[in-house]
Parts: structure tokens; sequence; C-alpha cells
């Protein structure tokens, strides 16, 4: 994309008892209120061609990156820790980075200083303006270690859950949370592999977290690995039937509310 984004996230005031949910491509968001924007997996690299192949290019570039909070990632694959987006970040605004062990050898490899990143163990919260951000548990064997995190404002509750795959582990989060939003990743696994949820996994997931809205995400991002999220919505209607499915579109806004 042509335009500038991080100008219009930075034009743009979400009203009281709402989140904006920006789009950045991957597990990508700007999560925004009105006076505090928190950024998780920001990717504009180049992926790791010929297996890893963009299939859609980044809506943003390094020279646009604006003011934002904090950045959080998920875990260290580079399509979430990206060294080309936290080095933009890391020149470009003030923001501490904040994730699980597995992403400390990245951002130091970008030199972020010590002061401005952060470990956040699963079940650890911190308190950023308005949000209040918990890691927790996720299931993804293709990583170190990975968070996923619950984040709170404005009344609003998100689980955004990086790369994970489905397990029990939904059921007892929905014990203590009321989701009224729940990211995840979807994608076209090859014979034999398993990277990402497929159509049954995101819906056992909207079953079990009893969320409002499902949002996908990642289901474009790469050449031979990419999934038509209406069929993701097609088997939701049969696992969770009062749950929206929203595809996550590419560099817009998606607005949250209870």
């Amino acid at each position: 994309m042509s335009d500038d984004l991080f100008a219009r996230i930075g034009a743009t005031q979400p009203p009281a008892g709402q989140i904006a949910l920006w789009y950045l491509g991957g597990a990508g968001y700007v999560v925004q209120t009105a006076n505090t924007s928190l950024v998780i997996d920001p990717f504009i690299g180049p992926g790791s061609p010929p297996e890893w192949t963009r299939a859609i290019p980044p809506p943003f570039t390094a020279g646009q990156v604006g003011p934002v909070d904090a950045v959080f990632l998920t875990h260290e694959h580079d399509d979430h820790a990206d060294p080309v987006a936290l080095a933009a970040f890391k020149l470009r605004t003030e923001a501490v980075i904040i994730g699980p062990k597995s992403c400390v050898p990245i951002i130091k490899a970008v030199n972020v200083p010590r002061q401005r990143w952060q470990l956040l163990p699963h079940h650890a919260t911190r308190l950023l303006g308005d949000f209040r951000v918990t890691a927790v548990p996720m299931l993804d064997p293709t990583a170190k270690s990975c968070n996923g995190y619950v984040l709170e404002a404005q009344g609003v509750t998100i689980l955004h859950c990086g790369d994970g795959q489905y397990f029990d582990g939904f059921i007892e989060l929905a014990k203590r949370w009321r989701f009224d939003a729940v990211c995840v990743s979807v994608g076209y696994n090859p014979p034999g592999k398993l990277f990402y949820m497929d159509e049954a996994d995101a819906a056992r997931a909207a079953r079990d977290t009893r969320t409002k809205r499902l949002i996908v995400h990642h289901y474009d991002l790469w050449q031979g690995y990419t999934i038509d999220p209406q069929r993701v919505a097609t088997v939701v209607a049969w696992y969770a039937p009062k749950t929206e499915v929203i595809a996550a579109p590419l560099g817009q806004c998606l607005a949250i509310e209870r």
C-alpha cells in the first residue's frame, strides 16, 4: 500500500468503549485506544524464500513507523519477531519491546538498549496506558517459546494467539475472561505438516473461548499456504453459531466493542 498507514493510525481517536485493531499482515496489529497504541508482531521483512515467500506486500515501510507505546512479540519466528521491523521501531519510537525468552537473541541482535526490552512470562501482567496486558500460554510446537496476549482496555477484552494451535487451554482462558474478540492464525497445512490452525481448529477455538468475534489472520501471507477465510466461517457456524468470523483486512481498522 502506498498511503501512510501510521499517519492514518495517528489521526484516529477511537471513542470510549472501543479498541481499534489495525491489521498489519501476518499476525501483526496496532491495538489502539484514544490514549495508547500497542503493536503486536510487526513484520515488514522479506521472509525466507523460496519456501516462505510473501503473497502480499507489507502495508507500511520502515520509514513510516510512527509513535507507539510498546511492541509485543509472540515468538521468535521472523514473521513475528522481525529484525527489520524491530530496528525501525527502535529508531523511530521510544517503545518498549516485550516478549518471551525465545525473542531475546533477536532483540539483542538489533541492539535494542537493555532498558527498552522486557520479558513477560506466562500469567504475568503489564500495565501500559489504557491497557492491561497478560501473557498467557499457547501451543506452538514450532516455536522455542511463545506467548499469547490478553489485552484489556475500555471494557473490551481481546485474545491474540500469535501462531498458537488449538489446545485445551482455551477452555481455561474462557473461565477467567469474557472475550469480545479472539485473533488466530489460519492457513493451509501441507500433507504431514502442521503450521497453523485449519478450519476445524479455528472453529473449536471459537467454541471453547466463547468469543463474540473470531478474527482470522495470516491467511494471506505466504505463497502456497493461503486459505479462504470463508471456509473458516463455514465451519465456525457449525461449532460456534453465535460467533462472528472476520477476515482481518490488510491496512484497515476493525472497531471492537463490548
